[in-house]
């Protein structure tokens, strides 16, 4: 009897599951944060950079002076995907998490630029028969190109500013907000198929433009929809964000080509 009561005494309860460490949350509430931060970071840069530029040109109309500056283009996207990339490390923190639960937990290795250059072209490979079948069933499909927020460039400091917002940015903020966080967090709890479906339509449905005051450019949604399922392959098979990163990177620096030719 006095074994089995020390035994009682020194048992433990058991934590919670909901309050265990390492724990992202609720598929709902990873999908809000997410979207939270999507927008708090957009909200946030815009109203910064509006306001320097308000208060160097006092007095006048700066309606529209983000998208026709390089330099102010340059610093609000440089806000915007370094406070989401910020603000994902500070949530997974807080979550008891660490940078390898959303990819970031390994230095990058060659066999992340042999998956990534692979994955860039199977990438184009799916992405040419999809647009081939869209195009015969929907000859109206609007094949405009996404805006890209850069309107004037004047100089070869722009051209340089440009091509790192749009290249070398992106692929680190978004990777990490969408398949790092976004992805890793629906795959604690859901199947992969069901995760990779979910984060892929919420990243295409991100850059629809929807609002924007033009019409909605259905073929970005769908290309980001596709480059979405390539990216989370990648974050599955590797177990990292590198070789993601390194297509999306790919994928900008074309269109920042095709854009700017």
């Amino acid at each position: 009897m006095k074994k089995n009561s020390e035994k009682s005494v020194l048992k433990l309860p058991r934590r919670k599951k909901a309050d265990s460490p390492g724990n992202f949350g609720s598929p709902l509430r990873v999908i809000l944060t997410t979207l939270g931060i999507f927008l708090l970071t957009q909200v946030v840069a815009a109203i910064v950079v509006e306001s320097v530029l308000a208060a160097l040109h006092s007095g006048v109309d700066i309606s529209g002076s983000i998208d026709e500056s390089a330099p102010a283009q340059f610093f609000y996207i440089l806000m915007a995907e370094g406070g989401a990339f910020w603000l994902v490390l500070r949530v997974i923190s807080g979550r008891g998490l660490n940078k390898s639960a959303i990819g970031l937990g390994r230095k990058p290795l060659a066999s992340d630029l042999i998956r990534g250059l692979l994955g860039f072209a199977a990438f184009f490979v799916i992405l040419a028969i999809i647009n081939v079948v869209l195009s015969s069933i929907f000859p109206s499909l609007n094949n405009e190109q996404q805006d890209v927020g850069f309107n004037t460039l004047n100089s070869g400091l722009d051209w340089v500013l440009a091509l790192f917002s749009l290249v070398i940015l992106p692929p680190i903020g978004e990777e990490t907000l969408v398949r790092g966080y976004l992805y890793s967090g629906l795959r604690s709890k859901i199947s992969y198929p069901r995760a990779m479906i979910i984060t892929s339509l919420l990243f295409g449905l991100a850059h629809l433009q929807l609002g924007s005051g033009t019409a909605v450019v259905w073929a970005a949604g769908v290309d980001t929809f596709v480059l979405s399922l390539v990216l989370v392959y990648l974050r599955q098979t590797s177990g990292a964000l590198y070789a993601g990163m390194l297509v999306h990177a790919l994928n900008n620096l074309i269109a920042f080509g095709v854009h700017f030719k």
